[in-house]
């Protein structure tokens, strides 16, 4: 009896969560085809349906960082649905205290978090991935960086001709690069030289590679050149290198690791990835506490079916949370706090109002 029980208050539960997120999604679809339709515009040789891989391919991701609100929003749909039918006398007539009730969506709220994450966030990063990839094809100004286990990897476009570039190791203040090779192209496509230096100095537009060696192919002759000192015009920015890694939401809990491991080895800031995985890890937590938070409103702040009531309290928690999270993770970035601690932060807050809030429904 108690099992069929609590079978029903899940399932009433995945009803209201899939309401709000249906409402979600619409809401999300239509600021991103808002968003993404300059861009279209703007790029006439696009084609419809990479407009449309590139707006729908975002939205998976936007769900999962919106979804500990939607979580709440969808709390506060049960649980005033489960009053105002007055469905919550007849669970307290069958032994369910208010602790009980507020647990058991929220320990299903933490079981579907790990569904999330091992199983969601993995498709949804590739989507975005490829999404952003196919939107940089048609960004014509753009010059391509990225980075893998041999090095960073650089295509350095100009109006007479293109460079592939690789660096071994950059420094961490991104002012020295190590074991440097560019090889160097026309618009045809056409091998020109190539060039070798075992380190350089960068600076915007102008690197100063030092003990080159240049070699040259003209009518199938080969000719080198060794020169203590190479400068070398480049279109590359240093903001650009610096934001090789821009958007960690790339990555799933099954890959992070492994890219951390490149990014320290190649020189680069980790913090962001690391960010992205205290997110992953706790994320189960925050929709667990999200879920209890949503009962606790209804519970302790009266009983009334005034859905804009509670519906301005979620916003408000909501943008709360949200401002708080950003602050935080700032302060983590700026190296005020610990990385790991910063994305705990909101969490820690959450559950200490839980359980406040938990001992004041215990004396009802």
């Amino acid at each position: 009896m108690l099992k069929s029980i609590n079978q029903y208050i899940i399932k009433e539960f995945l009803k209201s969560l899939l309401v709000v997120t249906t409402i979600i999604f619409f809401v999300i679809l239509l600021i991103t085809l808002l968003d993404e339709f300059s861009f279209f515009k703007a790029n006439r040789d696009m084609k419809l349906i990479h407009f449309i891989f590139i707006t729908f391919f975002k939205i998976p991701n936007f769900i999962f960082t919106l979804f500990p609100f939607v979580i709440l929003f969808s709390g506060i749909v049960f649980f005033l649905k489960i009053y105002n039918y007055n469905e919550i006398i007849s669970l307290r007539v069958m032994g369910y205290s208010n602790l009980q009730i507020l647990l058991i969506p929220a320990l299903a709220c933490f079981f579907i978090g790990y569904l999330i994450i091992f199983l969601v966030v993995p498709f949804s990063s590739s989507l975005l991935k490829y999404s952003e990839e196919l939107k940089s094809n048609y960004d014509q100004n753009k010059n391509i960086i990225f980075l893998n286990q041999t090095g960073v990897w650089i295509i350095d476009k100009s109006i007479k001709e293109k460079n592939i570039i690789r660096i071994k190791k950059i420094d961490k203040n991104f002012s020295v690069i190590n074991d440097i090779t560019i090889y160097n192209y026309d618009l045809n496509n056409n091998f020109i030289k190539r060039i070798d230096a075992q380190d350089g100095e960068i600076n915007d537009n102008n690197w100063q590679l030092n003990k080159a060696k240049v070699i040259f192919i003209n009518n199938k002759s080969v000719k080198e050149n060794y020169l203590n000192i190479y400068n070398y015009k480049t279109n590359i920015k240093i903001n650009e290198l610096r934001n090789i890694y821009k958007n960690a939401e790339t990555t799933s809990l099954l890959n992070i690791t492994r890219e951390i491991s490149i990014l320290e080895d190649k020189g680069y800031s980790t913090i962001d990835l690391k960010i992205r995985y205290q997110k992953l890890i706790s994320f189960p937590i925050y929709l667990l506490s999200m879920s209890i938070l949503s009962g606790l409103m209804i519970i302790n702040l009266g009983k009334t079916s005034n859905y804009i009531k509670y519906g301005s309290y979620g916003v408000l928690i909501s943008v709360i949370l949200y401002f708080l999270n950003d602050l935080s993770i700032t302060m983590a970035k700026s190296e005020i706090i610990a990385v790991d601690f910063s994305v705990w932060i909101p969490i820690f807050l959450i559950i200490l109002i839980n359980l406040v809030g938990i001992t004041q429904v215990n004396a009802k």
